[in-house]
């Protein structure tokens, strides 16, 4: 199993970079199509929110269901469903018909993360947060180029062919994780028995689970504003051209690139939670900073807060991983992923009905003041005592 990671490792970071250049790229053309249509801020997050409300209900079902059917068939799918309803955006002018491709499109993103992360944590047992960091990393690098390619593309070709050429390869990954990726065996079937009732025991094994999952809603809050809405605050919140915010926003990912694997291995080293709980205070600290600072010294807050984003997800998904059980992993990774996304949902919106009564900047400083929130959850995690903070 140890040889077989080490050779996926390569095609799961590909992979994980382009889902992270998917994820991001109605963000990243909001301000185009809100110019081209007319839209309001607030119609604006409704439009982002048709996305992630598939991204983000649909990882709790798909990794229970890839236990049963394998996960190689979702990690092909996935990225074909996400590649033609891209294309297929190109070539509408129905706002709602808009909004529905991006929800098709968002229910495909939404079968990486619960097949993807399950493998690496399963054969990783013993540099988990180094290795999760290392695949973390792969969302950066889709996380910064993606942005900024996309910016470059839409100042050449606008966005509607700019989406043709996205979509291109996806539909290639999508081909070569079929090929390459071996069909899985079925596990064995559970006794029923063993699911008659949920008993003490089973509330103490998966309560430091649900635990962290809701300390995690919280502190995830301001990544998930700024992935939704940032480009549309730098575009009309800021006053910064399509191109620069979006060269701007890649910022925001850049240091993920080295930011995962570092705090990744800092928490194998000096404990999951202290290193969650740093992350926090300079994560809410920064995003406050973008607010306070100005166009000038816009860059340095971003690529702090960036880096704080990235080390929460590596450590975060490590700690998860040390309190689960293997043979619930995708199941709780799956529901895990689901609650973490499910605020940009919500938020984008929000952020669009702030912006729109008061400004951009007051629904970014709420989300920071939120974030610290988490920390007490932390505290009261229960792990082994070699991750206790």
């Amino acid at each position: 199993m140890q040889e077989k990671g080490k050779a996926h490792l390569g095609l799961l970071v590909t992979s994980h970079a382009m889902n992270h250049v998917y994820q991001l790229l109605p963000a990243v053309l909001l301000p185009e199509i809100t110019r081209e249509y007319g839209l309001s801020d607030f119609t604006a997050g409704l439009l982002i929110a048709c996305f992630f409300v598939s991204y983000a209900l649909l990882p709790a079902l798909l990794g229970y269901l890839s236990q049963a059917f394998g996960r190689r068939r979702f990690l092909s799918f996935g990225f074909v469903v996400t590649a033609l309803a891209f294309l297929a955006t190109a070539f509408t002018s129905n706002i709602a018909i808009l909004a529905l491709l991006f929800f098709i499109a968002g229910a495909g993103g939404s079968t990486y993360h619960p097949n993807g992360f399950p493998i690496l944590a399963e054969t990783y047992s013993t540099s988990r947060g180094q290795t999760l960091g290392l695949h973390q990393t792969g969302g950066a690098i889709g996380s910064f180029i993606g942005p900024a390619a996309t910016g470059l593309l839409i100042l050449y070709f606008t966005w509607r062919p700019t989406l043709m050429i996205l979509a291109i390869p996806g539909l290639i990954l999508a081909a070569v994780l079929w090929f390459y990726i071996g069909p899985e065996q079925k596990p064995k079937e559970v006794s029923p028995e063993k699911h008659r009732k949920i008993s003490f025991g089973y509330l103490k094994t998966y309560g430091p689970a649900m635990l962290f999952i809701a300390a995690a809603f919280v502190y995830v809050l301001g990544q998930r504003g700024t992935d939704a809405f940032a480009n549309q605050y730098f575009v009309y919140g800021r006053g910064i051209d399509i191109v620069e915010a979006s060269i701007l926003f890649s910022v925001l990912k850049v240091a993920g690139l080295f930011s995962a694997p570092i705090c990744g291995r800092l928490s194998d080293t000096y404990g999951r939670k202290k290193v969650l709980i740093a992350l926090v205070i300079v994560g809410s600290a920064s995003l406050y900073a973008m607010t306070a600072s100005p166009n000038l010294l816009l860059l340095i807050p971003c690529l702090v807060f960036g880096f704080a984003a990235f080390g929460l997800l590596a450590v975060g998904e490590a700690l998860l991983a040390d309190i689960t059980s293997e043979k619930q992993r995708g199941t709780i990774f799956g529901i895990n992923l689901t609650i973490n996304f499910s605020p940009s949902i919500f938020l984008p919106p929000a952020l669009g009905a702030v912006a729109q009564l008061y400004s951009f900047d007051l629904g970014f400083i709420i989300l920071s003041a939120v974030m610290l929130v988490s920390i007490p959850l932390i505290l009261l995690i229960k792990t082994k005592p070699a991750q206790e903070a």
